[in-house]
């Protein structure tokens, strides 16, 4: 038995033998669970969300018991309590806004920027976060709509005193406060939980995670059904805002590598998916900025992982527009031969196995279509096995079966 610096560096180096394109003795398999491990040892969402140190404790657990090759700490979830204090608007989470104590977050999407907006976006971006951004998302910041930053200038040294002391601004003090003292309680407890699973022998390949600049005008800002029509009806403001957001998810992202050392910046794709947008809007106004995105962070040293939401079989001829061996590609849904066949000696092809087959399948289907997909990804390298998504719910007999599968067929 290996101990647990040996597993480390083994498993370290496997995904780098895979993002290399290099071939090793076994496929890694960087299976990644979500609220799995509350489900399966007897936490709630709800209590794994605002107890730390139950929700480290199941994490463990399930790491021991399942040895995954890649670590999934607690910084996946969401601090309640900081949502709860600063009042946030578009989420939904266990135990809030009608969602029982199991229930996984809900995502509740309006525009925050309305069409008529854009000029005045543009004009003052930091000025419109305040007066209307922020406070359309959280309500703790509700009172900034009040400020007139341009006539408290005017007014000379007494305006700022009474605008800032108001007793609405202290309230929204109070409460910034105490979703700072949590935050700093919640990163203290992700730093211990990601430090242990390190000590265990778990590396992590999750450093930071963003959306990409078309995504986050639309997630954001304008909403789906606000983002659609924008692409026709006013293309030039959507390329002006995408130019702006572009650069400063290089600087995001960049940014949270300097700050954790970890070379694996994630970028979650959610409206470039074959069902959403064309092929020429997506060469226009969608993979310009994910590909300036990705470039940027291997010039930085950083290893992109771009995460394709839905269904990526049309974008195969974007994404092999990248310098070889530096990207990993995560698929949700991709024909796998088709794949290989056009990012094999390009980037490393991880995730796709179908989540459905691991959540409803059979022991015997999940190992059968392991070995369909080891047999068609594995041969030649560049290749880390994953699942669709992160595990939710699952029955205890098919992760089981997953993980010896992949054992069984993933050898070389």
């Amino acid at each position: 038995m290996k101990d647990a610096a040996a597993l480390y560096a083994e498993r370290a180096q496997l995904i780098e033998d895979a993002v290399n394109l290099k071939e090793s003795d076994r496929v890694s398999n960087a299976t990644r669970v979500n609220v799995f491990p509350f489900y399966e040892y007897g936490v709630t969402i709800a209590q794994a969300m605002r107890d730390y140190d139950k929700a480290t404790e199941a994490i463990l657990k399930y790491h021991n018991d399942f040895q995954p090759d890649i670590g999934t700490s607690l910084s996946t979830q969401l601090p309640a309590p900081v949502l709860d204090a600063m009042g946030i608007k578009n989420i939904r989470y266990a135990g809030s806004g009608g969602l029982d104590e199991n229930s996984t977050f809900q995502y509740v999407e309006y525009p925050t920027l309305e069409e008529e907006e854009y000029d005045e976006f543009f004009a003052d971006p930091t000025g419109f976060a305040f007066r209307k951004w922020l406070p359309r998302c959280f309500s703790v910041f509700e009172p900034f709509t009040k400020m007139d930053y341009l006539a408290m200038m005017g007014g000379g040294w007494m305006d700022p005193m009474i605008n800032f002391t108001s007793p609405a601004m202290v309230d929204s003090y109070k409460r910034l406060t105490t979703a700072s003292e949590e935050f700093r309680r919640f990163n203290e407890a992700c730093a211990v939980c990601s430090a242990k699973l390190r000590d265990a022998g778990f590396p992590s390949i999750v450093g930071g995670g963003s959306a990409t600049a078309f995504d986050m005008l639309g997630d954001q800002l304008r909403g789906t059904f606000g983002m659609m029509p924008d692409l026709k009806l006013q293309p030039e403001n959507v390329h002006r805002a995408i130019d702006y957001f572009a650069d400063a998810h290089i600087r995001h992202s960049v940014g949270l590598y300097k700050l954790t050392g970890n070379k694996y910046q994630w970028v979650m794709l959610h409206k470039g998916s074959d069902e959403f947008i064309g092929d020429d809007d997506y060469a226009e106004f969608y993979w310009p900025s994910l590909q300036k995105w990705i470039l940027a962070l291997i010039d930085e040293g950083i290893v992109p992982v771009v995460f394709c939401e839905g269904t990526y079989n049309k974008r195969l001829k974007f994404l092999k527009d990248v310098p070889k061996g530096k990207v990993i590609y995560l698929f949700e849904t991709i024909d796998i031969r088709e794949a290989k066949k056009q990012l094999g000696d390009v980037a490393c092809i991880m995730g796709g196995f179908p989540m459905f087959t691991v959540t409803h399948g059979t022991p015997e289907k999940i190992r059968d279509q392991v070995k369909e997909y080891m047999d068609v990804l594995a041969p030649g390298g560049g290749y880390i096995f994953s699942l669709s998504a992160s595990v939710d719910m699952c029955p205890r007999e098919n992760m089981e079966a997953l993980f010896d599968a992949v054992q069984t067929y993933g050898k070389k």
